[in-house]
């Protein structure tokens, strides 16, 4: 069994998984689907790290064994965003495929039309296996017919989760803010999405569960006045509300704040 390369449009994935099933990709998920086909000697994941849902991919991608490369987002003249995603990939593709010959099949995780042409040209030219795995309902028909095969990013069922446990977590978030410092919904992700809560939620479905929490009014949402004249959306549990009340009561556990997710957090002043 040859090698394999994978090849991660992590913008793609990402907007895909969202917009169509309300979920994030989980790195040590695209590895583990890359290596049915045989042993990974190179994996990349292309996007803009700038832009929040890529950077609260880093920690898990360094861990998965996936390498990132950063493409910045041009802006043209006219004030168009431009993505350098699909270029840096197809460019990457051909490198591989030209100087790495041990690797026999190419993972292409993508959806965009834009790669038919590269995937043509590995299957037929260099004699390559070529499979897509973009997320159901956002690939091109036009790049499966042109790849050897194709093998969708299914979404993880979200299945039952224990809400008390859930809320739990979210209180020690809380507990863990050093005094004058506001919990926000961005610090509250990673923080609840930790490895070390994979007992208690996927990190796929975290922020389709806390969205859900907002939406029942579990967390509340709220706008707050920083002293400097900044706004702030502040997000937090609503002591009020029975869920969070019996969760709290139910709670036997030690306050924990070792995440690494407390450094760089928004502070109230004054």
């Amino acid at each position: 069994m040859g090698e394999v390369a994978l090849f991660i449009d992590l913008e793609n994935i990402a907007t895909s998984l969202w917009k169509n099933f309300q979920q994030s990709p989980d790195p040590f998920v695209l590895m583990e689907k890359a290596a049915k086909y045989g042993p990974i000697s190179f994996a990349r994941a292309y996007g803009d790290f700038t832009q929040p849902p890529l950077q609260r991919l880093e920690s898990d991608l360094r861990a998965a064994g996936i390498d990132k490369l950063d493409c910045p987002t041009k802006v043209r003249d006219e004030g168009e965003a431009q993505s350098t995603v699909d270029a840096n990939i197809m460019i990457d593709l051909f490198e591989v495929a030209l100087d790495r010959p041990t690797i026999t099949t190419f993972v292409l995780m993508a959806g965009d039309r834009d790669y038919v042409r590269v995937v043509t040209r590995l299957r037929h030219r260099l004699l390559k296996e070529v499979v897509v795995a973009g997320v159901p309902g956002s690939i091109s028909r036009e790049l499966v017919r042109a790849a050897n095969s194709s093998d969708p990013l299914e979404p993880l069922e979200a299945g039952d989760v224990d809400e008390h446990a859930l809320i739990q977590v979210i209180d020690r978030y809380e507990l863990s803010l050093p005094e004058g410092v506001y919990p926000t919904f961005g610090r509250m992700l990673p923080y609840v999405g930790d490895p070390r809560n994979s007992h208690v939620i996927s990190s796929q479905v975290v922020q389709q569960r806390l969205n859900d929490l907002v939406q029942r009014g579990v967390l509340l949402q709220e706008q707050v006045m920083l002293s400097e004249g900044r706004e702030l959306r502040v997000t937090r549990l609503n002591h009020d509300h029975p869920l969070v009340v019996e969760a709290l009561e139910l709670g036997d556990y030690e306050e924990d704040d070792d995440t690494g997710e407390g450094d760089d957090l928004e502070e109230a002043e004054g």
